[in-house]
């Protein structure tokens, strides 16, 4: 942003406070209907689309306006009591040249979970074209919650991932999670570049872990999943990190470094958390005949557990990203998540360590990244937007005289008086410039906004 040549002659006062590795939230927009996923089309258009349960689609634009016309509508479809609705967003890495964006939703007549396709509209960017609709999958939900609904393309091999609940109730009363034959309770894999054109519009990679094994259905990439409410992928490596909704005492962070083997079994309804699951009205923990019993070494444990509690844990949690924005270094590389329940948040690193923040995000439902790595949740408790802050650091400025040109990190720069401009640059590191009405800049004033800590 340019305001031309410049330098304002002024005095201004900085205050710093530093309070560690916490995390905040701004409001970001408000005035949506159950958000629960936000994206990114990777276009460089730098929109976000936020995900509305209730079966639409809106655009924020980058200076904030939501447009008015949906990017998607298909309220008709959607089936969007409790824990259904329309659930998840994404788009193909090549979605700038082939319009592919793909939906996870529960159909309105019959408990269904539909993975589709739509293509944008070839006349306007801002809206989907709905005739093009192609399905994919057709999943049958025994239950009405427990659905899963996020899905994502993993910046290493392309594919699709889909994580799928285990079909609700309470428990897994069937074992759906650790059923070869049964798609729910699984982290699913296709490869939507096969079959294009062609029903069923995806095709199996060939290393995915249980081809030619009859005994598994071929989309199945990982098992033993209970409600998986939100999974990414690093953007940087790759690494995958998964936030499984807990049953009765423990919610839980499961994470796999980027190119390690699939065929995972994240160990639900044998584990709860690092806990053995044992629900006294099966005969067994474990549920599938021949399946090893609870501290095997077959199941993949997680990396990070809270327990059912308002003060240090939570009750239900909400995955998010890792953070590889620009504006707030202390975060850079660190797992965000909160929970939905108590607002606590926290801030994982890549050896487990965490801070955790307390009540900061009450009613988180999503997580999401724009183009530049910046991180927004979305909340059920406001229907709001925020964007994801690190508040360790409080820097202020004010204007009140004349000082040379000089460059200084802020959040946001206020000038809240009117200055005197003789030429020259002054350079501030912020992303939000927030000019009042009455400052003079003569046609002399440039603001070069530079991201901190990015080259």
């Amino acid at each position: 942003m340019n305001l031309k040549n410049l330098l304002p002659i002024f005095f201004f006062c900085l205050s710093i406070q530093v309070f560690g590795q916490t995390l905040g939230k701004q409001s970001y927009v408000t005035g949506f209907s159950s958000p629960v996923d936000i994206a990114n089309a990777g276009d460089g258009s730098n929109r976000l689309f936020i995900v509305e349960k209730t079966g639409r689609i809106k655009i924020i634009l980058p200076n904030k306006t939501v447009l008015s016309t949906p990017f998607l509508n298909i309220s008709h479809k959607i089936n969007s009591g409790g824990e259904r609705g329309l659930l998840g967003l994404a788009f193909h890495p090549d979605f700038e040249n082939n319009g592919f964006l793909y939906v996870n939703y529960v159909t309105k007549s019959v408990d269904t979970t539909i993975i589709a396709r739509y293509t944008v509209s070839a006349s306007n960017p801002n809206i989907v074209d709905t005739t093009t609709l192609k399905i994919l999958l057709k999943i049958k939900q025994p239950y009405s919650n427990h659905n899963g609904g996020c899905l994502k393309f993993s910046p290493n091999d392309g594919y699709l991932y889909i994580a799928m609940g285990d079909g609700g109730d309470g428990g897994d009363p069937q074992c759906y999670a650790q059923n070869p034959a049964s798609l729910l309770g699984k982290m699913l894999r296709l490869d939507v570049d096969q079959n294009v054109n062609t029903s069923p519009y995806y095709g199996i990679p060939a290393t995915n872990p249980f081809v030619g094994n009859a005994a598994y259905l071929p989309e199945i990439w990982a098992v033993g999943l209970r409600n998986p409410w939100r999974f990414s992928f690093d953007r940087s490596n790759g690494d995958l990190w998964i936030a499984d909704v807990g049953q009765g005492f423990w919610e839980e962070v499961d994470h796999l470094v980027g190119g390690s083997p699939s065929g995972v079994n994240f160990g639900w309804r044998v584990h709860e958390g690092n806990a053995c699951y044992n629900d006294p009205t099966e005969l067994s923990d474990n549920c599938i005949d021949g399946l090893p019993a609870c501290g095997n070494a077959l199941y993949k444990m997680p990396v990070f557990q809270y327990g059912h509690n308002n003060t240090n844990g939570g009750f239900s949690i909400t995955g998010g990203f890792v953070y590889r924005g620009c504006d707030f270094p202390n975060l850079k590389g660190k797992y965000i998540c909160g929970d939905y329940s108590s607002g606590n948040a926290w801030a994982i690193t890549s050896t487990y360590t965490n801070v955790r923040t307390n009540g900061v995000l009450g009613g988180v439902s999503a997580f999401g990244e724009d183009e530049n790595g910046e991180l927004y949740s979305s909340s059920l408790d406001d229907n709001r937007i925020y964007r994801i802050i690190d508040p360790s650091v409080v820097l202020s400025a004010s204007v009140s005289g004349a000082i040379p040109a000089t460059q200084f990190a802020l959040d946001t720069f206020k000038i809240t008086a009117p200055i005197s401009v003789t030429g020259g640059v002054l350079n501030v590191t912020s992303k939000n410039l927030v000019v009042a009405s009455n400052v003079n800049v003569n046609n002399t004033l440039q603001i070069n906004l530079i991201k901190p800590g990015c080259p």
